[in-house]
């Protein structure tokens, strides 16, 4: 039998807020089938666990996970194991074999159908099957934000990833429903709507016939409230006139996610990449000229074949003088099935992490300098809630720091009556890259 002995269920999500927006939606079909969340696994009949595969590492982590809550299963009265996520999609049924503890292995293109693939046939009406029916679950919404996810899949061939060939092409979402979702999360008190996909910056161009993105803005800023958006994962090239146009609104933080991957043409051409030194330092300066005060967010990889001393010298030089606010930094990971796999001109692992701490050295100072510099501004931040990180503070983010991965701006608990709304606050202090401001 599919049922567990007790109808509350407990969801771990793995990997980046793509998966948190699944789960979301996992738990508010959930939910509406009359299960009962729980955040405590020992206490749930039903165990999900959305998984991660992007890099090995990250594979590594979704088994260790599905084994511990496997672990819970044993001697626990009857628990269901459920693997939803990449995982599986990018294995398959081999997984099966591999992990016998599983009882419902579960590929993102049924998430919608989970229920009855779980048996469950609560008294349900037509209206709650609808698939169209909004998502009521938004991870972070105590915290004043949410993921809304515009697209999955990618129509791009980057030679070192994977993602495309087992989320397939891109699939966007139609406007009128990503509308519904982001005016139900303003409705239950989201300030900030965090726009994700894998390439975001081709939303629509599957069902529209072309990039929509500043399309989509222009619909979600006439929504009523008080709220900003803010975007994640563009490609430079997707970085067109009109979404720096849309960068003007109130409403559009003037923040901008850019992964590039690598500034030196070869190594680009390499990656399957389009792109360099010069095109990229345009399109920084282009975005700096035309929205004053943008934050840049951007990420690399070092140690890819064919890197040697000149690519990564172009890159070091490219790190130093873009001072972008934020760079996530990777050394190459070979994956199974990817192009890149097969490239000659490995770069050995102790020097891809020598070059990784090189670049992280010399972000760090610029990250440090920057969060010196914001010392006595006076700026808007959304009020998130209490700090487990520095007990008697409040965390708080302007547009500059983007939920979960960048800086964090800290104010004192006592001067903080209410959560999950915008405040003024003067910058009073930097603490590396993080900030102390007070309410002003």
């Amino acid at each position: 039998s599919l049922h567990a002995e007790n109808n509350s269920f407990y969801i771990l999500t793995l990997g980046c807020p793509k998966n948190e927006a699944d789960s979301d939606l996992v738990a508010t079909l959930l939910l509406r089938y009359g299960l009962k969340r729980t955040y405590n696994p020992e206490e749930a009949g039903y165990l999900l666990v959305n998984t991660c595969s992007f890099i090995q590492a990250a594979v590594e982590e979704s088994i260790e996970a599905i084994l511990d809550l496997a672990a819970q299963k044993e001697g626990k009265g009857k628990k269901k194991l459920l693997l939803l996520g990449c995982l599986y999609q990018r294995y398959g049924d081999r997984l099966k074999k591999l992990l016998p503890e599983v009882d419902i292995f579960v590929h993102a293109r049924d998430y919608r159908n989970l229920p009855c693939l779980m048996g469950l046939s609560g008294s349900i009406s037509d209206e709650a099957k609808d698939a169209k029916l909004a998502r009521s679950c938004f991870s972070g919404i105590e915290r004043g934000w949410a993921y809304i996810k515009v697209a999955d899949g990618c129509e791009r061939r980057c030679s070192f990833c994977v993602i495309p060939q087992f989320k397939g092409p891109l699939a966007s979402r139609k406007k009128e429903d990503i509308l519904d979702e982001v005016s139900s999360a303003i409705s239950m008190g989201a300030k900030e709507i965090v726009l994700v996909a894998q390439d975001t910056s081709s939303y629509g161009k599957d069902i529209y016939g072309t990039p929509s993105l500043s399309d989509l803005l222009k619909e979600l800023i006439s929504i009523r409230g008080d709220f900003w958006i803010r975007l994640m994962y563009l490609q430079p090239e997707g970085v067109d006139e009109s979404l720096i146009e849309m960068m003007q609104e109130s409403k559009v933080c003037s923040y901008l996610d850019i992964p590039l991957q690598h500034v030196d043409e070869k190594v680009l051409g390499r990656m399957g990449r389009r792109g360099g030194e010069e095109e990229f330092f345009r399109l920084v300066n282009r975005l700096r000229a035309r929205v004053p005060g943008i934050a840049l967010r951007t990420s690399f990889i070092v140690g890819f074949p064919g890197e040697d001393d000149i690519s990564f010298d172009r890159l070091k030089r490219f790190v130093r003088e873009a001072h972008f606010d934020w760079v996530s930094l990777f050394s190459y990971s070979p994956e199974e099935g990817t192009n890149a796999c097969s490239l000659r001109g490995r770069v050995s692992r102790a020097t891809a992490d020598r070059r990784l701490n090189v670049l992280r050295e010399i972000q760090e100072e610029i990250m440090f300098q920057k969060a010196k510099d914001m010392v006595g501004a006076k700026i808007r931040v959304l009020v998130e809630g209490d700090s487990e990180v520095a007990p008697g503070y409040c965390e708080a983010r302007s547009y500059r720091e983007a939920p979960e991965i960048d800086g964090l701006i800290f104010l004192p608990n006592h001067e903080i009556e209410e959560t999950a709304v915008f405040r003024e606050v003067e910058i009073a202090g930097a603490e590396g890259i993080d900030l102390i401001g007070r309410i002003c």
